[in-house]
């Protein structure tokens, strides 16, 4: 399905092996070549944006860990709710 907001045009050069390999998901997920593109571009995107969130929580807990500090993982306690 043609999507209004895609402002940006591109051409892309494959080899024969990719293009069967495109065209074969687009079977597959029966979708157009260039919405299988722009599906492959999304999900990496994706998957950039969250290593580099995982990254900095990493960083921040180093820095925690080098000034004395620790994180709290939350409620550790399994009776919290049974205090008498």
């Amino acid at each position: 399905m043609y999507e209004k907001n895609l402002t940006e045009d591109f051409r892309l050069r494959l080899s024969k092996t990719d293009m069967d390999f495109l065209k074969k998901l687009s079977d597959e997920r029966e979708a157009s070549v260039s919405e299988v593109v722009r599906s492959i571009l999304g999900e990496y995107r994706r998957s950039v944006e969250t290593l580099s969130l995982l990254s900095d929580a990493i960083k921040l807990s180093k820095e925690q860990n080098q000034k004395g500090k620790v994180l709290s993982n939350g409620d550790t306690k399994t009776d919290i709710y049974n205090q008498l």
